[in-house]
């Protein structure tokens, strides 16, 4: 059966819109989807079987990862999983993909409900707005931890106000494809050299090299992009 016209079982609905509601709380309040992160137990409480979930973030609908926060984190904190483990205390946010397939599904009430209204983000069917990769990584300030797709990417153990200055720049805004350059002024240094120098620092000693950061050219931008492991 094509995954992309896969029928949805009427019982996964209720937890599809705790999910989607989850997402929606976080986008109204210009949050990180993960600040509104929903516990795999109250996820199954509602309808759904382990299999849905596994379905969900295979297919890149959802993305899932464990807890780390402790009393006096100004903000929730997680570490990514693999895509094969599910341990019983993890989390789940939704993609933006995943969002707006949730959503078009609620939205159809004719057809059956499936998940056909929205095709897998490729470079020829990016999402609006967005890079054509749909998954957005997550930079955790307090934790000094750059991550994509549930995998550690880069950790700061030493002072990088630079680097650092873009990272945040980057969550702060949603990940878009590309920022100004974030990092302030500073006298008799040429801020075109120091952003690429920047740039070089970050794209440097990643843990798992998934994110790619470069410039346009005029030496006032930064951007992003996710590239194979490797590559």
């Amino acid at each position: 059966m094509d995954r992309a016209n896969l029928p949805i079982p009427e019982r996964f609905r209720a937890s599809l819109a705790d999910l989607l509601t989850a997402y929606d709380y976080a986008q109204d309040s210009q949050s990180d989807p993960w600040q509104f992160a929903v516990e795999l137990a109250e996820v199954l409480s509602a309808g759904a079987t382990l299999a849905d979930i596994r379905w969900l973030v295979l297919r890149g609908f959802a993305q899932h990862a464990r807890e780390t926060t402790v009393p006096g984190d100004g903000q929730r904190t997680f570490r990514g999983l693999a895509p094969t483990s599910f341990p019983p205390d993890l989390h789940l946010t939704l993609t933006a993909v995943g969002a707006a397939a949730i959503r078009s599904l609620f939205a159809e009430t004719t057809a059956p409900p499936q998940l056909d209204m929205v095709e897998p983000v490729t470079d020829e069917n990016p999402v609006p707005g967005r890079p054509a990769q749909y998954l957005r990584p997550i930079w955790d300030a307090a934790h000094r931890e750059l991550r994509y797709n549930g995998r550690l990417v880069k950790r700061f153990r030493v002072p990088a106000r630079n680097q650092i200055a873009v990272l945040d720049a980057f969550q702060e805004d949603g990940w878009p494809e590309y920022i100004d350059d974030p990092i302030p002024p500073e006298h008799g240094i040429d801020p075109k050299h120091r952003l690429n120098v920047t740039i070089k620092s970050l794209n440097r000693n990643q843990l798992a090299p998934l994110i790619r950061f470069h410039g346009n050219g005029s030496g006032l931008q930064v951007y992003w992009e996710a590239v194979e492991a490797g590559s």
